[in-house]
């Protein structure tokens, strides 16, 4: 039996020069997680590959202007809130929090993985991606 999945969506995890983690803090009014710290990201729009929709994604959320082959799949993570449907998770390496302008959410967040894993406010799919990564 073939199962087909559904990508929604995108989640880009920044990663440092210092291999820290640049997360977003969301707003208090958004559905998804509010107040929470997960990775920046977005849904998929007008047929878009999930590459051009992380470029896209960045670009609206932090000014980052990036090349789609600077990407690094991690993988299509399940979502929680809406079983049978995904995000494909990236890894963006040697971001420098200074050159990003936040446009959406509270903040931009610096963590360790072992902060983030250890922080109540990171939301469970960001700590799964980070064990994810870290093996």
């Amino acid at each position: 039996m073939v199962f087909m999945n559904k990508t929604i969506g995108i989640g880009v995890m920044l990663q440092t020069p210092n291999f820290t983690y640049l997360l977003q803090e969301r707003d208090h009014n958004t559905h998804v997680s509010p107040g929470r710290i997960a990775p920046f990201g977005g849904g998929i729009e007008n047929n878009e590959t999930v590459e051009e929709c992380a470029v896209r994604e960045l670009k609206e959320e932090l000014d980052l202007d990036i090349d789609q082959n600077q990407l690094e799949t991690i993988g299509l993570i399940e979502s929680k809130r809406s079983p049978g449907l995904f995000l494909h998770m990236f890894l963006l390496r040697g971001v420098e929090k200074q050159s990003l302008s936040l446009n959406e959410g509270n903040d931009i967040v610096e963590l360790t993985s072992e902060q983030a894993l250890e922080n109540p406010m990171v939301t469970d799919f960001t700590k799964n991606v980070l064990k994810l990564l870290n093996g």
